[in-house]
């Protein structure tokens, strides 16, 4: 019966776990829930500039979605201009890829380098609500939002 538990609690620690990103108001991309975080945008109406979790995310040129900062360690861009299929996270001697799972199919993303998971909307052609499982462990807060803001993006840029 001892081995039964070990095996068990192994399993759900190695599974990680998953959270669900969500808008706060229906039909609202300025204001999102995830993980006792609230990211919204810092004014009403400008797309450039976000906060969540006590840090700025923000275009690091105006109008220029390709390129954000979050804080001052890490860098989001999208691997080629206005190709938002495929996106770059550098920061704290780390580089993650997030991509399209398929082609031009902004509901399903795959995780990979120096973090492994996934994020996809929890209902099909819905980008209000989605499920994000990223595997946390050694990820600094501002790197987990930066792969959480690339589902947000996707929302406010596909509306």
């Amino acid at each position: 019966m001892k081995y039964f538990f070990s095996f068990v609690f192994a399993l759900f620690v190695g599974l990680g776990f998953s959270q669900d990103l969500r808008m706060t108001f229906i039909d609202d991309p300025s204001r999102w829930q995830y993980d006792g975080m609230t990211f919204r945008t810092t004014f009403n109406d400008d797309w450039d500039s976000w906060q969540a979790g006590g840090y700025n995310i923000k275009t690091v040129f105006s109008n220029d979605w390709d390129s954000w900062e979050i804080g001052s360690e890490v860098k989001l861009r999208t691997v080629f201009s206005n190709d938002f299929d495929e996106w770059e996270i550098r920061g704290h001697d780390k580089i993650i890829r997030v991509r399209t799972t398929f082609s031009n199919d902004f509901e399903r993303w795959t995780i990979s380098g120096d973090a492994d998971g996934y994020i996809k909307t929890v209902f099909s052609d819905n980008y209000e609500k989605w499920n994000v499982d990223i595997e946390t462990d050694g990820l600094e807060k501002d790197i987990r939002i930066a792969l959480v803001f690339i589902a947000i993006f996707t929302a406010f840029h596909l509306n």
